[in-house]
This record gives C-alpha cells, structure tokens and sequence, in this order.
C-alpha cells in the first residue's frame, strides 16, 4: 500500500478490510503492483505447487488473495513478464481491499462506490488496468478503501480454465 491504512472488521457481512487511516485525495495512488508485494505466477502447475507448499489455513487465505488478469503489453514494456495471462497474488494488506457496492452490477447491500480505481489518475483517461489504483474522489480517515473486482479480474472466472486450473 501506498497510503497510510489499518486492517478492521468491515460490517455488513464483508468480514475485514482495509480503511484509511489518514485522508486520502482524490487521484492519489493508493496501490501500486509494482513495489514488490505480489507474486506472480504464468501457469497452473507453478501456482499449485506453491499453494501445496503452504500450511492448510494460509493456503486457503492465499487462494482467495489471488486473482487472474490478462495484462495487454504496453510499448516499451514487450518484455514485462506480468504481460498476458497471469495469476497475481498479492502478499500485503491490499488483498483485504473489499469489493464495491456495485462491482459486478450486483447490488451487495453496502451502499457504496469503489474509491479506488485501477489505470489512471486521470478521471478523463481510461487507460487499461495494469499495476497502479487510484482514489477516485477524496476518502476519509475510517473509510473503507474499496475496488471493482470485475476492473482487473474476469467476472466470469473462465481464465482459470485458461491458465490450467
């Protein structure tokens, strides 16, 4: 994480989370990918292998921390391994980042938008979801930094068939 933040019981159903502990101004980068807290993984076997490595509870906190995205390769990056399919885990307090009220088009009942926005800082600019998320408006102190899970991740889920597992 990028910006100062604490671990708390999110209410509402969502178990934990993670809150602002400082306000946060809109655009501010709150995470990046790119500072060393993710593991990576370009095919099933290897992430399987990794996970069987793992005690029992871990393992099954590390599964629900990790994701699949298909990362589209920017100029000047070809060669970033991260590019295409890939399984991200993310190792710090940011895989307790709770989904939005409307990600997905699901009403979850929690009232809420994503604060934070995977691509750019820009509110004009679309950019793809690669490493770095964004606040969206200005957050509170006690806010809960929330995301779509559907920006980075495949609703659907079929890339884990793609990647082999």
């Amino acid at each position: 994480m990028t910006v100062p933040s604490e671990i708390k019981a999110a209410g509402g159903g969502k178990g934990k989370g993670l809150f602002a502990s400082e306000m946060i101004k809109k655009g501010s980068l709150v995470m990046s990918l790119n500072a060393g807290n993710v593991g990576i993984f370009k095919d099933g076997a290897t992430w399987r292998k990794f996970v069987a490595t793992l005690p029992r509870e871990t393992a099954c906190n590390f599964i629900e921390w990790c994701w699949i995205q298909e990362i589209i390769p920017e100029e000047g990056n070809e060669d970033d391994i991260r590019n295409g399919l890939t399984i991200f885990c993310a190792f710090d307090e940011s895989s307790l980042m709770n989904a939005a009220d409307l990600d997905l088009g699901v009403d979850w009942g929690y009232g809420e938008e994503a604060n934070v926005r995977c691509g750019s800082s820009d509110d004009n600019e679309e950019g793809p979801c690669r490493f770095d998320y964004y606040a969206t408006r200005d957050i509170e102190a006690g806010e809960e930094l929330t995301v779509n899970y559907d920006e980075f991740e495949d609703p659907d889920q079929h890339q884990w068939v793609l990647i082999g597992l």
